[in-house]
């Protein structure tokens, strides 16, 4: 008779125990999932901000390297025009002189005496400058066929 007493009240407290720590978990599950919602909802907003922050600075670094290349062809396209430009300034005013050693000064000498009365060197000098602007108009040409941008 008391073991079945005592059945009884161990069997009473292992149901209150359960229930209880059941009623429990359900409360501080609820209570959590409730808390987690009310934080998403908080947070939802701001997360998507610092994301648009982040976007919007890799963006402005993308615009930065775009203009940083530009620039660059820009300088190197305008390096080219100026080196070109006085190379063949540089060329108008080249006289052509024989080397002053080796076994061909002489007949070099020779040959430009010969056609001094021909005066060449001028119309050289003026196709070298044609030859010159149809490279630069063909380049020109060349680049601009290649479409704009990387889209």
């Amino acid at each position: 008779m008391v073991a079945k007493f005592l059945g009884y009240i161990s069997s009473f407290f292992q149901n209150l125990f359960s229930v209880s720590l059941d009623f429990l978990g359900d409360l501080f599950k609820s209570l959590f999932d409730g808390l987690i919602v009310v934080l998403k909802a908080i947070f939802k907003p701001i997360l998507i901000v610092v994301a648009l922050i982040f976007y919007f600075v890799y963006k402005v670094g993308e615009l930065v390297v775009m203009l940083v290349k530009v620039l660059l062809a820009i300088g190197k396209l305008l390096y080219s025009f100026v080196m070109g430009l006085f190379k063949t300034l540089g060329g108008l005013i080249w006289t052509p002189a024989p080397p002053n050693h080796g076994a061909w000064s002489k007949p070099i000498q020779e040959v430009f005496l010969a056609l001094e009365p021909y005066q060449l060197n001028k119309i050289a000098y003026v196709l070298m400058f044609i030859i010159w602007v149809l490279t630069a108009v063909g380049a020109i040409r060349l680049l601009s066929a290649r479409g704009g941008g990387d889209g």
